[in-house]
Formats: C-alpha cells, structure tokens, sequence
C-alpha cells in the first residue's frame, strides 16, 4: 500500500543530509513529496526535494532520499545530493508497470546517468544501468535502456535473478521491434533535411539473441520491418512529473506483480 504526503520544501541554505529532515527546508523555494511503498516484509521510503526555480546552491534542482527498511530497521539507503536535470528527466521514479513478484522497480534519471534499481521483496537491491524499460511478452527478461549522453543496454533475467547483457558499446537506438519472440532495435541517424531530428537508419537493425545473450547485426528490409510490431516502453521517464514520486496513476497489476493501490 502506498502513501503520498506532500511537505513544505527547499534547502535553507545547508550542504544537506543524507537522512532528510523537514526543517531544512522551506516551501517557498521547494515543494517535497514523500512515498512509502509495502513490499512483502519491506518498507520502501522515497523522499524528493525539488527546486520551484534554480537556485545557487545545491540542489539545484532536485535531491531525493531512497530507504529501505525491515522491521523498523533500515538495511539499505541512497542519498542524491544534488540530480542535475542535463536536459532530460530527472529524480526518483516509480513506474505504474512494475516486473513481476518478488520485484519493484524504481529508475532514477538525472546526471546523464540512468539507473534502474530492482528491489526484491526480502530487501536485497540490484542496481543496472537505466532509464526506459520494457519486458518481454512473457515477463522472462527486463530490457533497461541508459538515459545518458551514451547509448546502453542491460537485459535483465527476472527468472534467474541475474543481468545476462550489459554494453554501453551500441549504435544508437531508434526504435525497438518484436516478431515471433525476437527483439530487435533499428540504428538512428542524423540527416542534414531533418534539421537536427535523428531518422530510422534504413538497411540495418540489431536483434538481441535470447540463446547468446549477444547483439547480432543483420540486414533488414522495410517490409521485414513493416511486419514486426513497435515495442512500447513499460517505464518511459517522459510520462512522469520530474522530481515528484506521486505518480500520474496507479501502478498496473502484472502476472505475480506488485501493485499499488
């Protein structure tokens, strides 16, 4: 079960804790949000402090407190001191299309580092390279894609409990595919006529083979392409409030997921 308070906000002017504190803040500088999230014998708390406007001193724009506890006692904790907006999605998220038991999913973006932290219901925390997500059709792997200045790719074992892929050493990502089981991506470009806007390259798409845990290139056509079905994303960072762990909805119920209610 979930709980969403909202508290007065912004730093009066100290460097910040690692365990938050009300009074350091003010509301007529930062509007805090706060989240606890029940996850089997775990208690998950998230609290962000996000900046009204810039300030000249950190956060400039948003610091966010992650706690897990068991029993009342804390066994794990990370503290952002200062998540820098570089242009993108930034804080803590909780994203309404969770993986399925024993895990919860929170994505932290900012800082042109993206990570995905998947949270087991006995408190143990994977931490991947993340940003955007999605999950196969089954619910077997988790694809996390780095929101970076960089392309990235983990691929996640939800069975197993163990990463089998992880490159920072990829074209860049245009668009993801699935035909017949297979995920694939297809390789952006950037052309001089789409003024600054990056295109599907054509020719060429990269599919991710579930045996080897590799990505293979391979030629493609346009109606091969035309064939397979466009993956959505099951966390898009874009669909958030930025700094703000109160979600747009509630979370979705998947196969032996968690949900929030």
């Amino acid at each position: 079960m979930g709980i969403v308070m909202l508290f007065p906000c912004v730093s009066n002017g100290e460097s910040g804790n690692s365990k938050f504190n009300p009074r350091e803040y003010s509301s007529q500088e930062c509007i805090i949000s706060h989240k606890d999230i029940q996850h089997g014998d775990i208690l998950i708390s998230i609290t962000q402090a996000k900046r009204i406007s810039r300030h000249d001193q950190p956060p400039y724009w948003c610091r966010a407190w992650l706690d897990i506890s068991k029993s009342s006692q804390s066994i794990y904790s990370k503290y952002f001191d200062n998540i820098e907006a570089v242009g993108f999605s930034y804080g803590i998220f909780v994203p309404t299309v969770q993986p399925p038991s024993p895990y919860l999913a929170i994505v932290k973006n900012g800082d042109y580092d993206g990570r995905l932290f998947l949270v087991l219901n006995d408190g143990k925390v994977i931490e991947v390279m993340g940003g955007f997500y999605f999950m196969t059709d089954d619910k077997h792997y988790l694809f996390s894609i780095y929101a970076s200045d960089s392309d990235g790719l983990s691929v996640f074992d939800l069975k197993i409990g163990q990463t089998v892929f992880s490159s920072k050493d990829l074209a860049p990502i245009y668009q993801w595919y699935t035909k017949d089981g297979v995920y694939f991506f297809t390789e952006s470009e950037w052309l001089p006529v789409n003024k600054g806007f990056s295109s599907e390259k054509e020719g060429v798409a990269y599919f991710y083979d579930i045996n080897t845990h590799k990505l293979i290139q391979k030629k493609i056509s346009a109606s091969e392409i035309a064939t397979a079905r466009k993956v959505q994303y099951d966390f898009d960072p874009r669909n958030y409030d930025d700094c703000s762990i109160a979600p747009n909805k509630r979370l979705q119920q998947t196969p032996g997921g968690t949900v929030e209610p």
